[in-house]
């Protein structure tokens, strides 16, 4: 199981989700309703860099899938999202715990992201 799947749930018995891709603004208020660590990734299909950490932000979705709700937002349907936390550049990744955000990374920067979820969930 994974915490993602306690908030998002999924009709596979046997399978759970790694991340949740975010199909309504307030999916995201749901997520930080709970008492779990959310780690959202801001992401455009256009975008190079985005493409690159899908990979890393699979990997590690899966690896700290009992400790943190991981969320995929894009950001040419979710304007009011990427106002509110203030991205200007792509991806973005943000840590939130208790509805304040605890570490942000921007960019395709795999070792930072690591390090940031690893000390701050």
């Amino acid at each position: 199981m994974s915490l993602t799947t306690d908030v998002f749930t999924y009709n596979r018995p046997g399978y759970y989700r790694v991340y949740y891709i975010v199909t309504k603004s307030q999916d995201v208020a749901t997520a930080l309703e709970t008492p779990h660590p959310v780690v959202l990734m801001f992401w455009a299909s256009w975008n190079e860099p985005c493409k690159v950490m899908m990979r890393p932000f699979w990997d590690l979705a899966v690896a700290k899938r009992k400790e943190a709700v991981f969320l995929r937002v894009d950001i040419d349907k979710f304007r009011d999202i990427v106002e509110q936390y203030q991205v200007e550049a792509l991806p973005t990744f943000l840590l939130i715990k208790g509805g304040v955000v605890k570490g942000r990374v921007v960019g395709a920067k795999v070792d930072e992201l690591n390090t940031a979820i690893k000390a701050r969930i």
